[in-house]
């Protein structure tokens, strides 16, 4: 077999910005083919809160349906793409490189799929709003004297999944600075700018280097503890629940850790 003439740095770069820099014709039809359907699944979630949710199948004594289907699901894809990644940057394993960043992305915005389901769920998403703002420094609800139920999966699932999500971001962004100083000395106008703000200051010297590499094995010694604590926070809206005595068991939490 013949092998292919070796690239330098710049010919590697070039081929793997030209879909970046030159979007082709064909990403302009799939992009208005998407939105399409993202309109038609907001049009959807929209109908389904305006008539409510016994038009999905949620009765006594199904009160989740689909939704925690969907929400599972999500999250337990999103557990591949970072621990996998976590675990081959500190075995120092090279080969990941092409395959990581894929996975990355992946983790990220399945967390952000994942997300919606139990926002969509409360009824009123709109309300999830008054949790958060509307008030300096504290939420309008709790202003009040109102208080979410502790002991609500509603209330363990965001707060896992945040931090998870947060943790992933980071996890990303962090070996994204390289990539993102490259797209800033091959753009101009406003996507120079953007380009220039996540890159950080980035300048490719030994130092920045260094602690590029030494934050992302912080990250990936980080984040493995998360991807146990939310896949064992998830088990429990199953495990909690007393009502079905086969799920009402202590095995649930390691039983979606593996499984994950």
């Amino acid at each position: 077999m013949q092998e292919g003439k070796p690239l330098n740095s710049k010919q590697v770069n070039r081929e793997l910005l030209v879909s970046i820099l030159n979007s082709p014709k064909w990403f302009f039809g799939a992009l208005s083919v998407l939105g399409f359907i993202v309109l038609v699944a907001m049009s959807t979630a929209g109908f389904m809160i305006n008539q409510g949710f016994g038009v999905t199948g949620l009765n006594r004594p199904v009160m989740w349906g689909f939704f925690i289907t969907n929400f599972v699901f999500w999250i337990g894809i999103s557990h591949a793409g970072v621990m996998l990644s976590a675990i081959l940057r500190l075995s120092k394993a090279e080969w990941r490189r092409p395959a990581t960043r894929a996975a990355e992305i992946l983790t990220v915005f399945s967390l952000m799929t994942a997300m919606t389901m139990p926002l969509i769920h409360t009824g009123r998403p709109w309300r999830t709003v008054y949790w958060i703002y509307t008030m300096p420094f504290v939420p309008f609800d709790y202003a009040r004297g109102i208080w979410p139920n502790i002991r609500s999966p509603l209330v363990w699932d965001p707060s896992a999944v945040y931090t998870y999500l947060t943790s992933s971001i980071l996890f990303v962004m962090v070996a994204l600075i390289p990539d993102f100083a490259v797209l800033r000395d091959r753009t101009t106008g406003i996507s120079h700018r953007i380009y220039g703000m996540l890159a950080m200051g980035w300048q490719g010297n030994a130092r920045q280097w260094k602690l590029q590499i030494i934050a992302g094995v912080l990250l990936s010694a980080l984040i493995l503890p998360v991807f146990v604590s939310v896949h064992s926070i998830v088990s429990w809206d199953f495990g909690m629940a007393v009502s079905v005595k086969s799920w009402h068991s202590t095995i649930f939490a390691p039983y979606f850790v593996v499984g994950a």
